[in-house]
C-alpha cells in the first residue's frame, strides 16, 4: 500500500521540494541583494559623549605638620622688599643735563665769577656742620663736587632785572644746584660766626687801631700772624664786606683794582690800604683781571712774604708783609 501511495502522490512531494528550494533561493538572493544595497553604518565620534572627566584635586602638603613630624621649626617667611622711589639720574658728566634744586643743607654765601670758569670760586656754608668752605671748580667736600657757577634770574626781584649766582654741584652722581637759599630742612640760617671750626672768624680791630695779629714795624713794612691769614682765607665773604673793590682803568687799559669805602679797623685798614688806592701788583704779579687775581689768591695761601705795589694819588708805593707763625 505504501508503494501505491508513493506512486500515486509522488508529484506532491516533488512539488513541495521545488517550492522549498525556490523559497530558499529567493530568500538567499534577497539577503544578498539587501546586503549589497544597504548603506554601511558610520559612527560620528564627535557626537559620542563619554563619561565626564573626573576632577583632579590639587595636591596639598601640610608643611607645619611635616616640620612637626621631623622635629624642626619651619623657616620664617622672607620679608617683602620695600618699594623704592625712582633713582636719581647719574648725569654729572652730561653738559646738556639741567640741574635740579638740591635738598642738601648747604647754601652759597659768596661767589666770584671769572671769565674763565676754572678760576671761579664759591663760598658754600654747610648748615649741618656750621662750616664754610671756599671751593674752586673741581674741588670737593664730602660727596659734593663743584662743577661751575651760573648767573640766573632772580624771580623775587620786583624789577625783573635782578640776578643771583648758583653753584652747580655733583651730588653722588646727580647734577644739582645750590643757591643762597639752603635746601632741605634748613631752618633759620645763622648770620654770624659761620666758619671752619678750628679757625676763628676774622678779628675786627677797634676803629682807628689795627687788627690783632698785625703789627707795623716800619714805614710800609708789617708783620702778620699766620692765624690772621688762615681766618681771612676761610671767611672771604666777611672780608668782602669790609671794602668795595672795582676794576681800575687808565687810558682805557685795566691797571689794577681800586678800593674805597674801607671800614676802620678792617683788614685793609690794618695793612695800610687807604681809600682810593689802586693795587697793581702782588709779589710782582700784575692783577689787572679777575683771572689773575684768583690765580694769585691760590698762590698766596702758603706764602711767607707778600709785597704789594699800589698807586696812591699818582705815586707808586710798595708795601712789604712778613707772615710768621705756624
Amino acid at each position: 500500500m505504501l508503494d501505491l501511495f508513493f506512486r500515486k502522490y509522488a508529484w506532491t512531494a516533488n512539488l513541495a521540494l521545488l517550492f522549498a528550494a525556490a523559497w530558499l533561493t529567493a530568500k538567499t538572493v534577497n539577503t544578498l541583494v539587501g546586503v549589497a544595497i544597504r548603506p554601511r553604518p558610520q559612527i560620528e565620534l564627535s557626537q559620542v559623549s563619554g563619561p565626564p572627566p573626573r576632577p583632579t584635586l590639587p595636591a596639598t602638603l601640610d608643611v607645619p605638620a611635616l616640620y612637626r613630624l621631623i622635629g624642626q621649626k619651619p623657616p620664617s617667611a622672607p620679608e617683602e622688599p620695600t618699594a623704592q622711589g625712582p633713582t636719581a639720574p647719574q648725569n654729572c658728566d652730561d653738559p646738556r643735563a639741567q640741574p635740579s634744586k638740591s635738598d642738601l643743607r648747604m647754601q652759597v654765601v659768596a661767589s666770584v665769577l671769572a671769565e674763565r670758569d676754572r678760576f671761579s670760586l664759591a663760598t658754600i656754608a654747610d648748615l649741618s656742620t656750621r662750616e664754610t668752605h671756599v671751593l674752586g671748580i673741581g674741588d670737593q667736600v664730602g660727596a659734593v663736587r663743584l662743577l661751575g657757577l651760573e648767573r640766573v634770574k632772580d624771580d623775587r626781584d620786583a624789577t625783573g632785572n635782578g640776578f643771583k649766582v648758583v653753584a652747580i654741584v655733583c651730588n653722588d652722581g646727580t647734577k644739582e644746584y645750590l643757591d643762597p637759599e639752603a635746601g632741605g630742612d634748613a631752618g633759620p640760617v645763622a648770620s654770624a660766626n659761620i666758619g671752619t671750626a678750628p679757625v676763628p672768624p676774622p678779628r675786627r680791630g677797634v676803629p682807628g687801631k689795627p687788627m690783632e695779629g698785625i703789627r707795623q714795624v716800619a714805614d710800609n713794612r708789617y708783620e702778620i700772624d699766620r692765624s690772621v691769614i688762615d681766618s681771612t682765607f676761610s671767611n672771604l665773604n666777611t672780608v668782602a664786606t669790609q671794602a668795595r673793590i672795582v676794576p681800575s682803568f687808565k687810558n682805557g687799559v685795566a691797571n689794577g683794582f681800586k678800593l674805597f669805602s674801607i671800614q676802620p679797623g678792617s683788614l685793609y685798614a690794618s695793612i695800610g690800604i687807604e681809600n682810593g688806592d689802586v693795587i697793581q701788583r702782588v709779589n710782582g704779579y700784575e692783577i689787572n683781571s679777575p683771572e689773575k687775581a684768583l690765580e694769585l689768591y691760590q698762590r698766596l695761601q702758603q706764602s711767607q712774604h707778600v709785597s704789594i705795589e699800589l698807586e696812591r694819588g699818582g705815586q707808586a708805593i710798595r708795601k712789604e708783609y712778613n707772615i710768621s707763625g705756624p
